[in-house]
């Protein structure tokens, strides 16, 4: 595979090309393994800085810098807060599900249903810009891995508006320490929304986020684990859901300092 003429065919760029740098054997077979495809700017870099600087920079890297007619590519497309697009996207199904004409009814939900399908085009994207030129290889496909593992399915609900902001999140945490990685998945809204947790309430458990965490993002079946962990785990994780209105829910006093709010990210202590 090589990275610059999948993404030339897709958005018409065209990088200069370079006489193919010498390198051994095995460091190409580390570039096959460790990146989306080999290309001559890894090439060089691998054989100019010898096999352990190169992958000492992999697993330790700086702030992206892609190439700048990749940079401009990326800088194009529209990008807004997460919170904002999710809103901005409940307002227009609210509007739809009000209607009581059924031609108008469905006009609006198709309007609510292409912003949804922009918004994941775009996170597709800008995934693709990033695997494919990104320097920081390794990163990006262990971002890939880990966002298979911690897995959400964009056509569930609104999901599409959120894709993008999750890999977003994943990323910064690929190579580092899993508990970080539970951690962000768990306070996200997609894995929220996804996995049904935002519907965990007391008097209303919902046992699906609690069973997958244990049965495939942690232990794994047959680790020991039994239905009532699970039915406990869950009720641990009552009140983690997400808010998408701006306004903050009434808590009473006692319970007051508990509410946690970050983004559409919400502990409730109420449920």
């Amino acid at each position: 595979m090589r990275r610059p003429l999948m993404l030339g065919a897709m958005i018409g760029l065209t990088l200069p090309a370079t006489a193919a740098p010498t390198m051994t054997p095995q460091q190409g077979a580390l570039l096959d393994r460790l990146t989306w495809g080999r290309t001559t700017a890894d090439a060089d870099a691998i054989a100019r800085l010898g096999t352990r600087r190169w992958l000492d920079g992999q697993l330790h890297p700086k702030a992206e810098a892609l190439p700048p007619a990749v940079a401009a590519e990326d800088a194009a497309i529209p990008a807004a807060p997460l919170a904002a697009s999710v809103r901005g996207a409940e307002d227009l199904n609210r509007a739809a599900n009000a209607l009581t004409d059924p031609d108008a009814k469905a006009a609006a939900k198709k309007v609510y249903n292409d912003l949804l399908n922009g918004l994941a085009h775009q996170a597709a994207e800008r995934s693709i810009l990033t695997a494919l030129y990104s320097p920081n290889q390794l990163q990006s496909v262990m971002t890939w891995f880990w966002l298979n593992h911690f897995n959400v399915h964009a056509g569930k609900n609104n999901l599409r508006a959120m894709v993008g902001d999750y890999e977003a999140a994943i990323g910064p945490h690929a190579l580092g320490r899993f508990r970080d990685l539970v951690a962000v998945t768990l306070h996200h809204p997609a894995m929220l929304v996804y996995l049904d947790n935002s519907q965990n309430a007391a008097g209303h458990i919902n046992e699906n986020y609690a069973r997958e965490l244990m049965e495939l993002h942690t232990m794994g079946v047959g680790s020991g684990y039994t239905q009532h962990d699970v039915e406990e785990l869950a009720r641990i994780l009552t009140g983690v859901g997400i808010d998408p209105k701006p306004e903050v829910p009434k808590v009473a006093p006692p319970h007051a300092g508990e509410l946690v709010r970050d983004g559409l990210f919400e502990f409730n202590p109420n449920r």
